[in-house]
């Protein structure tokens, strides 16, 4: 029933059943994955709640250490706190209360103990700290015993409130055990799940690849094996059909195709052999023709190819048979006006190559003409060119010479002006000479002025010391003043030299450029002679250039002309060549035709 499936088929189902069992498994995965997570979240519920009673109880020492310091010290900052402990204490039972709603043990648990701790408060916290604060007052005084009372029904209830707390605890631990052993069993099921469930899903898909190959590979290695066969010769070979799917269908085609191969070559066969008869009957006709005998008769007819070729070598052969008739009446003709044409091809010949070599002459000659008028040309042309750049470089050198004039002018007047300079600056420092000569007068009178202080000083005695000093000093700044007087004078003295120094070399300059200023002018002269000559032979030249250009173009034209007369000359020639050797190439074919004609034996 299965080798009955198609491929697509057996692929398919294949592919689903493997489909089918990773789902399942999967699925298995799953599920205990779910259950993994609600293990692990009970088990986070069981931490929430034993924190939560660890806070209460933590809320509760907390309260009960405030009040007990309070009842030793009597200092009420210890029982500040007391109100926000206990309702973090209270907080902490409502956040108990909520986590537990799922089990009724621990919600009585959890309602007995916020009745304790309601108790616990009324009925021992606020009597102690009232106890304690009438002590303080002076109106319980010395009632110790009821302070103790107060003390010891604390302690007890203080022992019921942890053993509360202790059960609630005890509880969750209880169901965090079993929860905890619950995870593990989980675990070990889903290890135990993927280990048992990936071998199995391995092992079933290794089994249906397996046999979906031996499915499709056995049809294939049996049509492999066939088409072997045939190709190696053996028409007789058929595939085995062992299923109905594509590769089964395959194999019916295959067997078919073979068959049809078989029956073909029968008939090819046949149909080979009378061809083959009616080939060597052609054959031998045409082997008569080879040898130069037309009087073979076909006898080949019919509509196939063959008769249809008979019949028209038949009509070829008759054709063939009636044009070397007429191939050897015509050849003696061909042959004699052969004979005429090539006697008149040589003369012509001849008369040509004259023609040619007169031209080539002519050509050479008209060459030689065109190359030395092109040559002048070019003479002339450059003549021309360094005429007309006499021309420019003559007016550029004109315009730099004007500009050089008006320079050197503006030198001259730049001299003249330096001059008044260096005039006003020799007046200047004779004035600072003037000026010298006071203040060397100033400090010698300073200076006498300033001993005779000194003298009075000396005569005044003691009354007249710092006032000696004070000479001394005035003294000594005009010692200074006439040695700085005596060296501003000296440099002076040096500026003055070198400013008539100055003025001398500039007159002498100033002279050599109105000197130079005149050459300037001569030369600038002279070349405005030399541009207007220049000018005057451009004109000529440029009437010479266009003479020469005329002459240029005239001998190329004739020497353009003599090539293409040399061409068409030496183009006769090669036809008169050519002919001569065509009629050559006729005597010697008219000669092979009648020689190949003579060996046809025709009838007449």
């Amino acid at each position: 029933m299965i080798s009955n499936l198609s491929i697509k088929t057996k692929l398919t189902l294949g592919l689903a059943a493997i489909v089918a069992i990773l789902l399942f498994l999967l699925a298995l995965a799953y599920d205990n994955s779910q259950k993994l997570a609600d293990a692990n979240r009970w088990d986070r519920h069981t931490l929430e709640v034993l924190a939560a009673s660890n806070n209460i109880g933590t809320s509760v020492l907390e309260v009960q250490s405030a009040v007990r310091g309070f009842l030793l010290t009597g200092n009420e900052a210890l029982i500040a706190p007391l109100n926000a402990d206990y309702a973090q204490a209270k907080l902490h039972l409502a956040t108990a209360t909520r986590l537990t709603q799922d089990n009724p043990l621990q919600q009585d648990r959890m309602r007995q103990l916020a009745t304790t701790l309601d108790g616990w408060m009324a009925q021992v916290i606020l009597p102690q700290i009232s106890l304690r604060r009438s002590q303080d007052n002076g109106a319980g005084r010395g009632d110790t015993a009821a302070i103790e009372a107060a003390v010891l029904n604390g302690a007890r209830t203080m022992a019921s409130i942890r053993q509360q707390i202790a059960d609630i605890a005890a509880e969750e631990n209880r169901l965090m055990g079993v929860r905890s052993q619950l995870s593990a069993t989980l675990q070990e099921n889903m290890t135990l799940l993927l280990t048992v469930g990936g071998g199995a899903t391995i092992a079933l898909a290794a089994l249906i690849g397996w046999l979906l190959i031996r499915a499709l590979l056995a049809p294939l290695h049996s049509l492999n094996r066939t088409l072997g066969k045939i190709a190696a010769g053996d028409q007789s070979a058929r595939a085995y059909v062992g299923s109905s799917d594509e590769l089964g269908r395959v194999a019916v085609e295959l067997n078919r195709m073979a068959q049809a191969i078989q029956d073909g070559q029968a008939k090819e066969q046949a149909a080979t052999d009378d061809l083959r008869a009616k080939v060597d009957s052609l054959l031998a006709v045409v082997s008569l023709a080879a040898a130069g005998n037309l009087n073979g008769k076909v006898t080949i007819k019919g509509q196939d190819a063959i008769g249809q070729l008979g019949q028209g070598l038949a009509t070829m052969f008759d054709n063939l048979r009636s044009h070397l008739n007429n191939v050897q009446k015509a050849g003696i003709q061909v042959t004699t006006s052969a004979t005429e044409i090539a006697a008149s091809s040589k003369q012509q010949e001849a008369t040509g190559i004259e023609q040619a070599q007169t031209s080539i002459e002519i050509l050479s000659t008209t060459r030689e003409i065109s190359a030395n008028t092109t040559q002048l040309l070019r003479t002339m042309e450059q003549a021309t060119e360094v005429a007309d750049f006499t021309t420019r470089a003559t007016s550029d050198a004109q315009g730099n010479l004007k500009r050089m004039d008006a320079t050197m002018q503006y030198m001259v007047e730049a001299s003249d002006s330096i001059n008044a300079k260096l005039a006003a600056l020799s007046e200047k420092t004779s004035n600072i000479n003037s000026v010298l000569v006071t203040i060397t007068k100033v400090a010698d009178q300073t200076n006498i002025l300033s001993l005779n202080a000194a003298i009075e000083a000396e005569k005044a005695g003691d009354a007249g010391r710092g006032f000696s000093v004070v000479a001394t000093e005035i003294r000594r700044l005009a010692d200074q003043t006439s040695v700085s007087t005596w060296d501003i004078e000296q440099m002076v003295k040096e500026m003055q030299s070198a400013v008539s120094a100055s003025v001398m070399g500039m007159d002498k300059f100033s002279e050599e450029i109105r000197r130079s200023v005149g050459e300037v002018r001569q030369v600038a002269e002279q070349l405005t002679t030399v541009m207007g000559h220049v000018q005057k032979l451009t004109p000529q030249f440029d009437l010479v250039l266009e003479g020469m250009q005329s002459q240029a173009v005239g001998a190329s034209q004739i020497s353009e002309t003599m090539l293409q007369l040399s061409d068409a000359t030496q183009q006769t020639v090669d036809s008169l060549k050519a002919t001569s050797e065509a009629v050559r190439q006729l005597q010697y074919a008219a000669g092979d035709l009648q020689s190949s004609v003579a060996t046809f034996s025709v009838n007449s």
